[in-house]
């Protein structure tokens, strides 16, 4: 009599399961769907708030850090726009090992731009030292990225700030 009991409970509950399990892939497939519309509202908020001709990024790059390790950088565009940030030794020790740092993302519409950088550091002997650079770039309808650079000068024993947008 138990036996028939649970094979009575087992073909009534069969079509239960089924409909668990299908009730499950559906969820899975619904949560999938919602992570694929966030990414696409994301892009699109993007692409609303930060359009292709006004976009520009900021990087800082150092080659090698034997002449200069940097404490803190101030970048302003066209006077405005103050970009800053302060160097932990982690930062410095990433960057000495080849790291591109990304100081920023920041809207630029198209036309010349003047860029004043200012990077407050110590040199090889302990001594504090500020590079600094002012320098014209044009922004088309292109995206623009601007890396400064800090290379070591082995012939002068120093470091120089360089400036490359592409």
């Amino acid at each position: 009599m138990k036996t028939w009991l649970m094979v009575i409970a087992l073909i009534i509950s069969a079509p239960v399961l089924a409909e668990e399990s299908q009730l499950s892939a559906n969820v899975v497939d619904l949560k999938q769907s919602v992570l694929q519309l966030n990414r696409d509202l994301y892009q699109l908020e993007e692409d609303l708030l930060s359009p292709e001709t006004t976009r520009a990024a900021l990087y800082l790059s150092l080659n090698y850090g034997g002449f200069f390790q940097p404490m803190s950088i101030s970048v302003t565009i066209d006077g405005k726009q103050p970009v800053q940030h302060l160097y932990t030794e982690r930062q410095v020790k990433a960057l000495t090992q080849g790291a591109i740092q990304p100081l920023q993302n920041i809207n630029l519409g198209p036309g010349e731009h003047t860029i004043a950088v200012q990077l407050k550091g110590v040199d090889q002997n302990g001594e504090d030292r500020e590079l600094t650079l002012e320098e014209r770039v044009e922004k088309n309808e292109q995206p623009l990225y601007i890396e400064l650079k800090v290379n070591d000068n082995k012939e002068t024993q120093s470091a120089e700030l360089l400036l490359s947008h592409w």
